[in-house]
């Protein structure tokens, strides 16, 4: 599970130099405002989906994706490692 948010982060980070009319991950990248609308719409629908019954399972991981993704490119943009949050949580265990 580990590895794939490691190898999410790698191919935002090469995405740095795409064009973005080609790479969704290089126009977030490029457009601190889309990114930031884009990370507090998906937490908006995760919320929504965790209020809803447990039937939602499905729909919740999706969000919680969404989700993930938008906030990978968010640390790719503040240059973040993924391994300075995890650094960050193990200190919290």
């Amino acid at each position: 599970m580990h590895d794939t948010l490691v190898e999410l982060e790698a191919t935002i980070v090469a995405r740095k130099g795409a064009s973005p009319e080609d790479s969704y991950s290089a126009r977030l990248l490029n457009n601190t405002e889309l990114l930031q609308r884009k990370i507090v719409e998906e937490a908006h629908e995760l919320t929504l989906e965790l209020a809803r019954p447990a039937i939602a399972k499905d729909r919740t991981a999706e969000e919680c994706a969404d989700l993930l993704y938008h906030m990978m490119v968010g640390l790719v943009t503040a240059d973040v490692a993924f391994a300075d949050v995890l650094q960050v949580l193990e200190g919290r265990r």
